[in-house]
């Protein structure tokens, strides 16, 4: 366009010149004319010259423009590829993460889903709001087909121990003997709590968003080798490292209906209140010592793992949820003295005859003799359900019930001190009769003040057992108590807690059976449990703690030290080998009933490491 306004331009300077020739010529000779004709030629030629290589100039450019347009079409078409190829790489990875995934453990059981042996309670599968999706806290994950998942998880905790039996003082009967053996302060290596397992799910096709569920838990010892416990103060026939002996189940379950599992678990009763225990969980002073714990001991019959149970978990409602088990005492014996078909423990995890030397009790009706029945506390059988308020946020409130019906005390008859029984019935007649109802009933209450990290708590407990009024004086096991506690975080991944438990006074004594004078049966029946704990959290997995406690019992109580969870528990049979003819452990020269020293106080500090995947 510029090229033909310049040629415009030259024909017009053209039209001019030739109108000017006429009256140059009349002015001038022809040869200036001439000259001067020349010299505008020249200038023309030159102008003409300026005008075709600007035009050359502009073409040029214009297809330079081109090319540099072309290159970025060119261009932007290699990074559409590019990018593309970048997200189906991606996307490839992504797929591979999901197949394999190690997460690292978040603030297990908040501190504790202590499993129930953890101190944290397993959390409730429906009630999770990504309802069984990959354990994030666990530390090994794997997907499944068609969208299902299995996880290895465990808790390893190991602690050295310097603990007091509180025996050494303890009176014999009417003056005799008193303990023998290695009393004192002894120095131990204990395994608390450890347990390693699997845990799955996997969807079920046209069964809306229901999923099987599964779990194998097996208890491990680290310290000892693997077997039957057959101390003074524990004895049973499940073998500690035996494959599932922790909680065990199969199941279905959905996010809107909530799970339904069979097997063997920590009733609700027990894992319900769980995360009011969480920094004393299997330690000396866990408030398992008094919480549920009937008879003092180290047993907790209202925390017990539940064999051949069938439960229900029900999803949270407003921050409501429910549970509800149901185990079958599995029990051909009415008084409950027969060992549960298929089990290898009595109902309540004793074995045969634990709590009765010398034979006496019931278990006629089972076709037994001497220490082939359950009298000890087993049962047939057993409900266990709980109502949980839990805000996530500041408000825990529990009300928890649980009952086992036929509970066998017959071997609370027998003992150092049977004049307390009516003369007039025979021991067989009164075994029969200490047969009956136990039940447990508590609430509970804890809130967190997130301003300062502050945590306080409270349970209080009634415990019942139905018998008849002239085997009161013999009924150690009703009785109410409570659990105070209060937790503090600090800075530095820190946490000290303290905790006191408290049992108030039984009905009775168990007919006096216990190795210290009749003349004390009188004596308060109270003990008091108190603890505090301190926690170091080296990273998500791996914890320090160190843990002291002392349990001061009144008069008849016998409460214990480490129950329910504790490798070593310290209670009223934990004594040396007696050093009379009688040849049974510390009896204090008394040949018949269980060896058992009431009144004692007992402490103890610990020292340990655990590591949570």
């Amino acid at each position: 366009m510029k090229k033909k306004a310049i040629s415009a331009l030259l024909a017009s300077a053209f039209a001019a010149s030739a109108v000017m020739i006429p009256t140059m010529a009349a002015a001038q000779s022809s040869a200036e004319l001439m000259q001067q004709i020349q010299a505008l030629q020249a200038q023309l030629k030159a102008i003409q010259a300026q005008v075709d290589k600007q035009a050359q100039a502009t073409q040029q450019a214009t297809q330079t423009a081109q090319q540099a347009q072309q290159t970025a079409k060119q261009a932007s078409t290699s990074v559409a590829a590019v990018q593309k190829e970048a997200d189906s790489t991606k996307a490839s990875v992504s797929t591979i993460f999901e197949r394999i995934d190690i997460p690292k453990q978040a603030n297990s059981y908040k501190p504790g889903t202590v499993n129930m042996y953890t101190g944290e309670a397993n959390p409730s599968v429906a009630g999770n709001t990504n309802f069984m999706a990959r354990e994030k806290d666990d530390s090994l994950s794997f997907t499944m087909p068609a969208g299902g998942g299995i996880t290895l998880y465990g808790n390893l905790d190991v602690s050295a121990d310097y603990v007091n039996n509180g025996i050494s003082s303890a009176p014999g009967q009417n003056g005799g003997n008193g303990p023998y053996g290695n009393n004192g302060y002894l120095a131990a290596l204990s395994t608390n709590n450890t347990y390693i397992g699997l845990r799955g799910f996997q969807p079920i096709s046209d069964w809306h968003d229901t999923q099987f569920l599964w779990q194998l838990q097996t208890n491990l010892a680290l310290t000892t080798v693997s077997g039957t416990s057959m101390t003074n103060s524990q004895q049973s026939n499940s073998v500690n490292g035996g494959f599932t002996t922790g909680t065990t189940y199969i199941g279905f379950g959905s996010k809107d209906y909530g799970a339904f599992k069979v097997g063997k678990t920590i009733a609700p009763y027990q894992s319900s209140t769980a995360a009011f225990n969480t920094p004393f969980a299997g330690t000396l002073g866990s408030y398992n010592v008094i919480m549920g714990n009937t008879g003092g001991d180290n047993r907790v019959e209202f925390g017990t793992l539940m064999e051949h149970s069938v439960w229900y978990e029900s999803p949270a409602w407003n921050n409501i949820s429910f549970a509800a088990l149901f185990s079958p005492g599995q029990n051909r014996a009415t008084d409950s003295s027969g060992i549960p078909q298929s089990s290898s423990n009595c109902n309540g995890g004793n074995i045969p005859g634990s709590g009765n030397a010398s034979g006496n009790g019931a278990g006629q009706n089972t076709g037994g003799v001497g220490s082939n029945y359950c009298d000890d506390g087993g049962f047939s059988n057993a409900f266990s359900t709980s109502l949980v308020y839990d805000d996530k946020k500041a408000w825990y409130a529990v009300a928890a019930y649980e009952l086992h019906q036929n509970v066998n005390r017959g071997s609370d008859i027998v003992g150092a001190n049977p004049a307390v029984l009516p003369s007039n019935y025979t021991a067989t007649q009164l075994a029969l009769a200490d047969v009956g109802n136990e039940s447990a009933f508590k609430t509970g209450l804890m809130y967190k003040f997130a301003s300062t990290g502050t945590t306080i708590g409270g349970i209080y407990e009634w415990m019942y057992r139905n018998i008849p009024s002239y085997l009161q004086a013999q009924n150690e096991r009703q009785r109410s108590g409570f659990w105070l506690t209060a937790v503090q975080d600090l800075p530095g991944a820190n946490q000290v807690a303290v905790g006191w438990a408290r049992a108030n006074a039984a009905q009775g004594d168990a007919a006096g059976q216990h190795n210290y004078d009749p003349t004390i049966a009188t004596g308060s029946s109270t003990a008091n449990m108190y603890t505090i704990t301190g926690i170091h959290q080296v990273d998500r997995n791996l914890s320090f703690y160190a843990n002291y406690a002392a349990t001061i019992n009144n008069g008849n109580a016998h409460y214990d030290m480490g129950a329910g969870g504790h490798g070593i528990t310290t209670d009223c049979h934990d004594s040396g080998v007696s050093g009379n003819n009688s040849g049974a452990p510390a009896n204090g020269g008394i040949t018949g009933g269980p060896q058992c020293w009431g009144g004692t106080h007992i402490q103890g500090i610990s020292v340990g490491m655990r590591y949570r995947f």
